[in-house]
């Protein structure tokens, strides 16, 4: 089965320390693992810097869902839910050329974008699904 690709990058809001942001991309993790995604792993940056253990460094708050492109709606729905938990959370989704900020706008807003986005990457997910090799 074809899948793509979705770059989630979550806010914990503003203030929150280390520790707070790698408790709400946990969760928000373990929200993503409930629906039908293949898998969702940290993001990686490159290597460690020198001197310090080899190895990639995590991207804290930023996740790659791999998923087939039928489940893209209950990824976003599952992602807005997760920014409304707590006061200041946001959450950006990048799938290929197309791009959806979560914040603070109202509810119809929020679909609006929501909407506008799931029309523009229905294509992209179709294509890059398509561009994988079987």
């Amino acid at each position: 089965m074809n899948t793509a690709h979705i770059r989630i990058v979550a806010h914990a809001g503003p203030g929150a320390d280390e520790k707070e942001r790698v408790e709400a991309s946990r969760q928000l993790r373990e929200m993503l693992l409930r629906q039908r995604v293949e898998q969702v792993v940290p993001a990686r940056t490159g290597s460690a810097p020198p001197g310090s253990k080899a190895g990639d460094v995590v991207a804290i708050g930023t996740l790659i869902v791999t998923l087939v492109p039928a489940v893209i709606g209950a990824v976003v729905a599952t992602v807005q839910a997760w920014s409304e938990r707590a006061a200041g959370r946001s959450a950006s989704l990048v799938l290929g050329e197309d791009s959806l900020e979560l914040t603070g706008l109202s509810a119809g807003q929020q679909q609006q974008l929501i909407d506008v986005f799931l029309e523009r990457t229905a294509g992209t997910a179709e294509r890059d699904a398509s561009d994988e090799p079987s």
